[in-house]
């Protein structure tokens, strides 16, 4: 039961970007999503990244029962709020590797 929880959590990390992306489908600047040999690359608009930062999701990412989900959570919670500073502030990030071992980069962009 566990690893199929930590399976389950896996993907919901890297499905993130498929949250993102129907959050900002009807924006101006929605998400951007790209597909990455082996992951995948989001780049949230300024109006998602401060939504991040003013709903908390990182928290909630934080709280799944997987071994990345504390780190992921906690910076894009820090990157959303630094970014969120400036006016066309945004994050990018990439998620690699399979669901139970995931990794990547996080960058707030100014």
């Amino acid at each position: 039961m566990r690893v199929v929880r930590s399976l389950v959590a896996g993907a919901l990390i890297a499905g993130a970007a498929s949250v993102f992306a129907t959050l900002g489908a009807g924006s101006a600047g929605a998400v951007a999503v790209t597909p990455l040999p082996g992951g995948v690359q989001v780049d949230l608009s300024p109006g998602d990244t401060k939504w991040v930062h003013q709903s908390g999701f990182g928290r909630t990412i934080a709280g799944l029962p997987h071994p990345s989900a504390a780190s992921f959570g906690a910076a894009l919670d820090g990157a959303a709020a630094l970014s969120s500073e400036y006016p066309e502030g945004r994050v990018v990030f990439t998620v690699f590797g399979p669901f139970d071992q995931l990794s990547g980069t996080m960058l707030a962009l100014k």
